[in-house]
């Protein structure tokens, strides 16, 4: 079907189920992977130093630093890697170098079995948005909300990173210096309220483009009884409206326990007559009428935290927090 990929692996229906993994720890291996856009040189050095600075050992994937247009290989290539990184003993987590476009072109024929049958958690964000919510959805392996491994690793992003190494206490979330600094100068990162209040659940969601993108395939996010947050980049404002309408209409939302967003960075308005991104998130996200706010310090900017799909949460509009229990 695919070329590569399935058919070098062993499948055996008598190998024993791996031990799960849940988190990372300085003696983890890491798996480096590229299962979405084109890496460049530059990419490629960028995760090598922030794993170095991180004190990990890591391996590439065999294929990423392949290029097919504008992915980083086929998807033959690409689901190989996966897979192998999955199938590989040696490796105890696997961290996605960058988003791009390419993981809705896989997803569809990667095998599940396999990856339920070596759990080991996984860490990304924006395209991975669609591995992480497959994955945990057909698993329930550990799926990480964080930053990719060529991400900028900030003091703020490197702190944020205890979610992957496990909690020993319950971690308050906070909006971070920086961010406070900037929303001085530009709105995107000022902090709002949409509907006050406090809401607990178990954490899922991700790149606003992606959950709708998803909807209506057999991937699509369940969030009922969830504590949802979004994220984005880049999408002019009546974009985002289209997405978080196509979203209200899905019955996405029906039954959510709260929702929160990080900072939508270059999602300003083009056109005079254009709403802004705040009054379109603040009238869309209002109607869902259970906890709301945004601004939190996530996203397509240097300072990142790490969200676990299905960690108890809780999200405090007044104190601006979200508790990660342990």
């Amino acid at each position: 079907m695919l070329g590569i990929g399935l058919g070098t692996l062993d499948h055996s229906f008598m190998k024993p189920l791996m031990k799960k993994k849940e988190y990372i720890s300085k003696e983890s291996h890491i798996g480096l992977i590229a299962p979405s856009g084109r890496l460049t040189q530059t990419k490629l050095q960028k995760a090598k130093k922030n794993l170095d600075v991180l004190g990990l050992k890591y391996t590439f994937s065999k294929y990423a630093a392949e290029s097919d247009g504008y992915f980083a290989g086929t998807d033959a290539m690409r689901i190989h890697d996966l897979h192998a990184m999955y199938d590989n003993p040696e490796i105890d987590a696997i961290w996605c170098i960058r988003g791009g476009y390419g993981v809705t072109r896989i997803v569809d024929h990667l095998d599940y079995d396999l990856i339920g049958r070596n759990p080991k958690p996984i860490i990304g964000y924006s395209d991975i948005t669609t591995l992480l919510a497959a994955i945990y959805q057909k698993t329930g392996n550990a799926c990480y909300h964080g930053p990719v491994a060529a991400s900028t690793m900030s003091e703020y992003t490197i702190d944020h990173l205890k979610p992957i190494y496990g909690l020993d206490k319950d971690m308050d979330i906070e909006l971070s210096k920086s961010n406070i600094e900037m929303a001085k100068e530009k709105t995107v990162y000022q902090y709002r309220v949409i509907n006050p209040g406090k809401a607990k659940g178990k954490l899922v969601g991700g790149n606003l483009s992606l959950l709708s993108a998803m909807v209506g395939t057999r991937h699509a996010l369940q969030a009922k009884n969830k504590l949802v947050f979004l994220e984005d980049i880049g999408e002019e404002p009546y974009r985002v409206d289209r997405m978080l309408t196509q979203l209200i209409s899905s019955g996405f939302f029906e039954g959510v326990r709260g929702v929160f967003l990080g900072v939508f960075a270059g999602c300003h308005k083009k056109d005079e007559h254009s709403k802004t991104l705040i009054e379109v998130i603040s009238e869309r996200i209002k109607r869902i009428e259970v906890p709301s706010a945004y601004g939190f310090s996530f996203g397509h900017i240097d300072d990142q935290c790490t969200f676990r799909f299905g960690q108890e949460a809780e999200l405090n509009t007044e104190a601006r927090t979200i508790r990660l229990f342990a």
